[in-house]
């Protein structure tokens, strides 16, 4: 965690000396479903920000409520990359400030491609609190977006997980994006126990 917050920070002052873009991101939603899986039953508030450089470079954070076995806690996201032509790679880091005994910290390498219409990827493990080693799952998924009209698109998000020592999965989804700021989505898996979550956001960007 240590040496992922020197390399963040890092990457930021690569910014200082570039010209960079800054953006940020609010939402509210009625739930936080990541992957198929709720990360807690009821109102998540979230919230970012984005710094891109004209090199390729990029870097952010993002934070949210998420509620474990009714644990409270946050949810706090760090990434940075670099963007060639079509192609990203990066580095992500899951960290739960507040649940360090519980080992639900992790990083992921990104590598992902924009194809067309598509946009293509492949989250590969590379570090978890728990017993795994690099590599041992991978989450690949497929994006796209569509304008229906000049104020509203349609999404479309299939992921399917890829797990050494247990069954592998797939979730999917749709959503309707309103110029507003309004979504609603329905996201399902292959999990037996699954039923389709309904999702309500709302989000705010500048």
């Amino acid at each position: 965690m240590k040496k992922f917050i020197f390399g963040f920070i890092l990457s930021l002052l690569i910014f200082e000396d570039s010209v960079a873009e800054v953006e940020w991101n609010a939402s509210i939603t009625n739930e936080y479903v990541w992957r198929g899986m709720s990360q807690g039953d009821g109102t998540a508030i979230s919230g970012g920000i984005d710094i891109s450089s004209e090199s390729g470079l990029w870097a952010g954070a993002w934070v949210s409520n998420v509620d474990f076995d009714d644990n409270t806690t946050y949810e706090l996201d760090l990434y940075v990359g670099y963007t060639i032509g079509s192609v990203s790679i990066g580095y992500l880091y899951y960290a739960f400030p507040n649940n360090t005994d519980e080992g639900y910290d992790s990083s992921e390498i990104i590598i992902s491609a924009d194809i067309g219409a598509f946009t293509i990827s492949a989250n590969i493990l590379a570090d978890a609190d728990w017993d795994m080693d690099f590599g041992d799952d991978i989450y690949y998924s497929i994006d796209t977006a569509h304008g229906v009209t000049d104020n509203i698109d349609l999404s479309f998000h299939i992921g399917f997980y890829d797990y050494l020592t247990d069954d592998n999965e797939t979730d999917y989804g749709m959503s309707i994006d309103f110029q507003s700021g309004f979504s609603f989505g329905v996201i399902d898996s292959s999990r037996d126990d699954s039923d389709p979550f309904f999702v309500i956001s709302y989000s705010l960007n500048g």
